[in-house]
């Protein structure tokens, strides 16, 4: 891997290997880079591709993990003296009762901590954040009338600047 995918495979074994690890069972499962592509029903899904095969499958809420999160790079890259630069949307969709098991209030703000607590030491720079289903306006995935609880569906807008060839 080189480029912008090798950034977001760094960032995605990261989180795997950082976020939720006090809860033990969990099936949150960090995907790496997704790309937006159209279903059946003509509506806008992320899919990403499966770790043993080159084929794509969409990111889906129902398939019984506790978390998910999912990395977009706009279509739009910027090439700036040599360097790359893009905007990287970092998706996660979680239940908070569930990995967050001893708070007793709604564990939103210590997802927020935890994903930037991570992500600051990285080549990405949070832009902004953006909660709710609007993270998810992109896509079909949820309607305005879904009841969503437990999960909890959080964007974070990043910016990254990196060489084409880069591995590190």
């Amino acid at each position: 891997m080189i480029g912008i995918d090798y950034k977001i495979d760094v960032l995605r074994a990261v989180f795997q290997a950082s976020l939720f690890t006090s809860v033990v069972g969990n099936t949150y499962t960090a995907y790496g880079r997704a790309f937006v592509n159209t279903n059946e029903f003509e509506e806008s899904v992320p899919q990403v591709q499966t770790p043993s095969t080159n084929e794509y499958v969409s990111v889906k809420f129902n398939d019984g993990l506790d978390g998910l999160s999912f990395m977009v790079v706009e279509p739009a890259v910027d090439f700036v003296n040599g360097s790359l630069k893009a905007n990287v949307a970092i998706y996660f969709a979680v239940n908070l009762d569930v990995l967050y098991p001893t708070v007793t209030e709604r564990a939103v703000e210590y997802l927020h901590r935890d994903v930037i607590n991570i992500v600051k030491y990285t080549a990405f720079k949070i832009t902004k954040i953006i909660t709710g289903l609007d993270a998810y306006a992109n896509f079909g995935l949820v309607k305005v009338s879904d009841n969503m609880e437990p999960h909890y569906l959080v964007r974070f807008d990043t910016e990254i600047e990196y060489l084409q060839g880069c591995t590190n």
